[in-house]
């Protein structure tokens, strides 16, 4: 049996983690809140009865397997990183910008904030995602993402015999490089991707997003809308089932 690594990129304060894995206290208040949010105040979406049975029964599969799971946090924001008192739980968790090509193997980056603040969950090392100017930024360690992933898998291929990763990224902006070098050094390893990818597009443009679009069908990589939106985790969940069934 393998170990299914889970690696998060972007974790923000570990919303979809903390879903499946986190307190069933912590589970069933989120859920009253967003019920209260969506139904009665009529904020943001909530499920039907019929999807939110499936969510507690598919996340009730994945806990009786729990010790399958090995996590990986990667969160480029340090004053979320010291904040949060979730990472600890995580296997591993590294504070730090995953960067593109256009960055060195290391760097200090600038992690600019918008009007959500210092905590935002939109915060972003593309500063021409905000209109605003002068704007603050927070300053982080910057790693490429070829350096990052190959000496993780140097880890991992020695501390695991056999194991197969989940992509979880919410990144703004950075998801299509980290898809493509995860992909190209870890391969077949690479079983499922969830998250976002609109930033792609919104920062990089329809040609960027297209690009990557085409390069996840052409290799088969199985994409699934993973969020802090309790309307993405009925799909979510059902996949990495379906990912644990397929080891037994």
């Amino acid at each position: 049996m393998s170990k299914i690594i889970w690696i998060d990129v972007g974790t923000h304060f570990a919303q979809e983690h903390k879903f499946i894995f986190g307190s069933n206290t912590y589970f069933y208040r989120f859920l009253l809140k967003r019920f209260i949010g969506g139904k009665i105040l009529k904020r943001g979406k909530f499920v039907k009865f019929s999807e939110l049975k499936n969510i507690i029964n598919y996340r009730k599969e994945i806990r009786k397997r729990s010790n399958k799971f090995f996590s990986i946090f990667i969160e480029a924001n340090p004053k979320i990183a010291l904040k949060e008192n979730f990472y600890p739980k995580a296997d591993m968790f590294f504070n730090l910008a995953l960067t593109d090509k256009n960055y060195p193997s290391a760097s200090i980056a600038k992690l600019f904030v918008g009007n959500g603040g210092d905590y935002s969950e939109g915060n972003t090392l593309f500063k021409k995602k905000f209109n605003s100017q002068p704007l603050k930024y927070i300053p982080t360690l910057g790693v490429s993402v070829d350096t990052f992933f190959k000496s993780l898998e140097a880890y991992l291929s020695e501390k695991f015999n056999n194991y197969r990763l989940i992509l979880r990224l919410n990144c703004e902006g950075v998801e299509d490089e980290v898809i493509y070098s995860v992909h190209e050094i870890f391969d077949k390893k690479l079983i499922l991707i969830a998250g976002s990818l609109k930033d792609v597009e919104e920062i990089k443009g329809e040609s960027a997003f297209n690009k990557l679009l085409s390069y996840m069908k052409s290799n088969q990589l199985k994409f699934i809308k993973f969020s802090s939106g309790i309307d993405t985790w009925q799909e979510a969940s059902k996949s990495i089932c379906k990912v644990l069934m397929e080891d037994i």
